[in-house]
């Protein structure tokens, strides 16, 4: 570990000694293949010998339609074939062969009767898909997955090996025909993902928290269990080797916390990960070496029917003061068997030294009710203007399009968002996993679609962009969930007068759902900026003056 901070020292001192260079020229419909890792400029990289290290590719702040916009790419990309024999639970980005492109797990519910499967030719239901995009298409990986009921996934690099696992999350159903898989792990072997162990026979799966809650190092994992299958999520210890033990009691956690989706960063400050459960409401600390329950912190919803439910979690700085703030998604039943509206949740940390306190400012917001289910909510700036926007899996657009809350700017503390256009259809879609899927700058989404007679679309990112940053920071060097991002404008590094964007890595996010190990904050009009990364228990990596519009990852590149 010595000799990889040595040598990034190096890296680092060449990005600070001379900035890293010119912004790329627009890319083509389809953008080319990664810049070279390699050290001295090269296409879509800087002209600085460092910043060319660590850029993985380029994209310039984009023209598009005004406000936030949205085309759909389902079969541009591949999708629709690929999808025609499931009924979507579970969706997560990550790349698994290493190429660069941004690749797609889409899991299933494969219990119904058959005949639920046959609406669009498929014989019967399908397995969950890996699909691996190529920069023009994505294609079956060919993984074997068990048929079961999957609720849940995310990608993440458990064994430290340097590529991606896959962590797959069942809700299962015991002696029932195609109900009873259970929750996996598939080890990445040089691109190629294949079945290694058994995280739990029965268990009623949702999603997946990774955290390192005992500071060893190694991704801990956290089995979210809904409220119906009479059991508790469960906490397990990464022992290395993708060897796991069930750790709950020893790491703090209660037998008693269920819930839907859950969201993983630093609420306190403190610079260690906490944990917020959507479902139940629970808040639980990092400690360093366990989890410690912070009680009413976000309090019981008001629920019209027995099926209604708190479900996905996201969590950022949405207010500019550099402390992470909450948004929780609806799982309510009612908005559509009693036509209540629902708004998902905007929870704005109001943390003091000492206290960790949130305010529901929902209202004061302008998070109208929402005519539907929307389990995924999601902070992210679609338009790359500096102002974190929300991204819902229930509908806008008349029923096409996902319905966003765009955030216009903070006033008194309070962010303000101008409601999503065309509300009033019954479609939601279960899980909205997001990524720039077409690495053009603006961040695009995935509707894992529950119905099987319709397809699970790709929304295209169309929005006009102001400039943007991604940042990735590789396990060597103790990335991976859990780093803190800090980005400023340029010479205010550590400024908090000067904070442009700040959030954790984290690839838990919204419901059901995974991202990838990597933070994308939006710029506005800032075209260079300082960079400030605190990998968990490691020191504060500076960048000084670096290029905007680019994806980097330290130490050395994609």
């Amino acid at each position: 570990m010595r000799a990889v901070w040595v040598v990034f020292a190096v890296i680092l001192s060449a990005c600070t000694s001379s900035g890293s260079g010119t912004t790329a020229a627009a890319p083509t419909t389809r953008p080319a293949g990664p810049t070279s890792t390699s050290p001295g400029p090269s296409t879509g990289a800087s002209s600085s010998t460092g910043a060319s290290s660590i850029t993985c590719w380029t994209a310039p702040a984009a023209a598009g339609s005004d406000g936030i916009s949205f085309e759909i790419g389902t079969e541009g990309f591949g999708l629709v074939e690929p999808l025609d024999d499931i009924k979507g639970h579970a969706g997560a980005f990550g790349d698994v062969d290493g190429d660069g492109w941004v690749d797609l797990f889409v899991g299933t519910f494969a219990n119904r009767p058959v005949s639920d499967y046959q609406v669009r030719g498929a014989p019967g239901p399908g397995p969950d898909r890996v699909l691996l995009h190529d920069g023009e298409a994505f294609a079956d990986a060919g993984v074997d997955f068990d048929l079961g009921r999957t609720s849940g996934a995310v990608f993440a690099d458990l064994d430290l090996d340097g590529d991606l696992d896959l962590v797959v999350s069942r809700n299962t159903r015991p002696g029932q025909e195609r109900g009873d898989a259970a929750s996996v792990i598939y080890r990445n072997d040089g691109g190629t993902l294949g079945f290694e162990t058994v995280l739990a026979d029965a268990e009623g799966g949702r999603s997946i928290g990774v955290i390192d809650i005992d500071s060893d190092g190694l991704p801990d994992l956290i089995l979210l269990e809904d409220r119906w299958s009479g059991g508790s999520s469960v906490v397990y210890r990464n022992l290395g080797e993708l060897r796991f033990e069930d750790a709950t009691a020893s790491f703090g956690f209660p037998p008693d916390v269920h819930g839907l989706g859950i969201g993983t960063a630093d609420l306190d400050g403190d610079g260690v990960t906490d944990v917020v459960v959507g479902g139940s409401n629970r808040v639980f600390l990092g400690t360093g070496s366990g989890l410690a329950e912070v009680p009413g912190v976000i309090s019981d919803w008001e629920v019209f029917t027995d099926e209604d439910d708190v479900a996905g979690v996201s969590i950022a700085d949405v207010t500019g003061d550099g402390l992470a703030d909450i948004v929780l998604g609806q799982h309510y039943n009612s908005t559509l068997s009693r036509d209540t509206r629902v708004p998902v949740r905007l929870y704005v940390n109001r943390s003091r030294p000492g206290e960790v306190r949130f305010e529901d400012v929902t209202e004061a917001a302008g998070l109208v009710g929402l005519p539907t289910k929307a389990p995924h909510a999601e902070f992210v700036d679609l338009d790359n203007d500096g102002l974190v926007d929300i991204i819902t899996s229930a509908a806008g657009g008349d029923g096409s399009l996902p319905a966003v809350f765009r955030n216009k700017g903070i006033q008194d503390g309070i962010p303000r968002f101008e409601p999503p256009s065309g509300l009033g259809s019954a479609q939601y879609w279960v899980a909205l996993p997001t990524a720039d899927i077409d690495r053009d700058g603006r961040v695009d989404a995935f509707g894992v679609e529950w119905e099987t007679a319709l397809q699970s679309p790709l929304f295209r990112n169309t929005s006009s962009s102001g400039h943007w940053l991604e940042v990735a920071v590789d396990e060597s060097l103790g990335g991976g969930p859990g780093t803190s991002v800090e980005v400023y404008a340029m010479g205010g590094a550590g400024d908090p007068s000067m904070l442009l964007g700040a959030r954790e890595i984290s690839v838990s996010q919204g419901y059901s759902a995974g991202n990838e190990a990597a933070v994308h904050i939006g710029l506005g009009s800032s075209d260079r900026v300082d960079v400030v990364v605190t990998p968990p228990g490691g020191p504060p990596i500076t960048l000084g003056d670096i290029a905007a519009d680019r994806r980097i990852r330290l130490p050395d590149g994609c």
